[in-house]
């Protein structure tokens, strides 16, 4: 028997859909049959003694009053204590994780290392002073926690997509580990620690538009073929200008085209490995709140393809221009790193069209041998470019 608090017709729905109750008592907009009220309707229907309740918090007390035995469902500590000294228990069930480590994994902190772009204009303009890594730190971390009250709003907001989804229908939010209404108080807190983090460095501008370009993506903006990978590409750039701005650099052309061709080809590299994930699923051809289909894939691989080959044509015409030869001693050295990000970018390609690409290529790279590989040798690179040339 389904006994719940919860209005008749939405228990009478979840009993037809799980096939395993033979009788429904619930609220009928007059009875709110919860502590007291469904301890009497049991009595009425069963006999004081004469059935077993299962329940999972201090409400069920005057149930349990009056059951022959307690069942217990991911119950609080406290209640769990309770009701093992004051009633027989008949079992426990406790499968559902941390409440607490739930809200940590829905705020997605491996993603943090995407705020490390943040960086970038500061090793770019060669500063090695404690104001300018800290400014950058302070910025980064504004970005962090924004994102992160982003990344929950998006979730909450996502439930029904997500729960139809083979893979993130086990996110905190969607598979009920993590509480919706701790989710809704946590998105006003973490945005506002964000904007004070922010609001101490000359970052802030950057971070405001990333505040109001984030939630045009989250509630439209995502649902718009193309706009989306657009507005994920300028999202990654936000970071870009944000360390730029909290260092007092300028913002060089160069890296912003670079950067905005690199950053575009991984944005279609998320939409990609998702419509791919889904030739594989029983969803359809559609991917919820998104405006493509699968029959989409070839045309976007294009795009994100040329997008990659335009960034490397980029890389190679910054190298050999006056600018590059006025802030290294050695920029020769820099060819290199054109042939290792192209090469790296193929990568990402190749193993997107294999099936083998998480929805975020940023993650995928962070957990990728090879991909650490390239940026360590991009990084002595760059080192030896700085240095001035060798005589004979």
């Amino acid at each position: 028997m389904l006994c719940t608090a919860a209005d008749r017709s939405i228990a009478e729905r979840i009993a037809e859909h799980l096939g395993l109750f033979d009788e429904v008592i619930a609220s009928d907009g007059q009875i709110n049959l919860r502590g007291a009220a469904k301890a009497e309707a049991l009595r009425q229907r069963f006999g004081a003694g004469g059935f077993v309740y299962a329940g999972n918090d201090s409400t069920d007390f005057p149930v349990w009053d009056s059951a022959s035995e307690a069942v217990l469902v991911n119950a609080p500590r406290s209640v769990l204590r309770a009701a093992r000294s004051r009633y027989q228990v008949a079992a426990t069930f406790d499968d559902r994780g941390s409440s607490a480590r739930a809200l940590l994994r829905a705020m997605r902190p491996y993603q943090w290392v995407k705020n490390l772009l943040c960086f970038v204009p500061t090793i770019a303009a060669g500063d090695l002073t404690a104001h300018g890594w800290l400014s950058a730190l302070a910025i980064a971390l504004a970005f962090c926690f924004v994102a992160s009250g982003f990344y929950i709003l998006n979730d909450i907001s996502d439930l029904a997509a997500d729960r139809a989804h083979p893979r993130k229908s086990r996110r905190p939010f969607a598979s009920g580990q993590a509480p919706i209404v701790a989710g809704l108080t946590l998105v006003p807190a973490m945005l506002l620690a964000g904007a004070a983090l922010g609001a101490v460095t000359s970052g802030w501008p950057a971070l405001v538009v990333y505040l109001a370009v984030s939630l045009a993506y989250n509630f439209r903006f995502k649902e718009k073929p193309l706009i989306d990978v657009f507005t994920l590409a300028g999202l990654y750039t936000l970071r870009l200008f944000g360390g730029s701005l909290a260092g007092g650099y300028g913002m060089s052309l160069w890296l912003l085209a670079f950067s905005s061709f690199l950053f575009l080809s991984l944005a279609v590299v998320k939409r990609v490995s998702e419509l791919r994930r889904l030739r594989g699923s029983a969803s359809g051809s559609r991917a919820p709140r998104r405006g493509y289909t699968t029959e989409d894939v070839a045309i976007l691989e294009m795009f994100g393809v040329a997008a990659s080959f335009t960034s490397a044509l980029v890389l190679s015409l910054y190298v050999q221009s006056v600018t590059a030869w006025s802030h290294y001693g050695n920029p020769t050295m820099l060819w290199g790193s054109i042939p290792l990000l192209l090469f790296w970018q193929c990568r990402l390609w190749l193993s997107t069209s294999r099936g083998h690409m998480h929805d975020d290529p940023i993650i995928f790279a962070v957990r990728d041998r090879v991909s650490w590989t390239v940026f360590a040798c991009l990084a002595v690179l760059v080192v030896l470019a700085k240095m001035p040339p060798m005589g004979l």
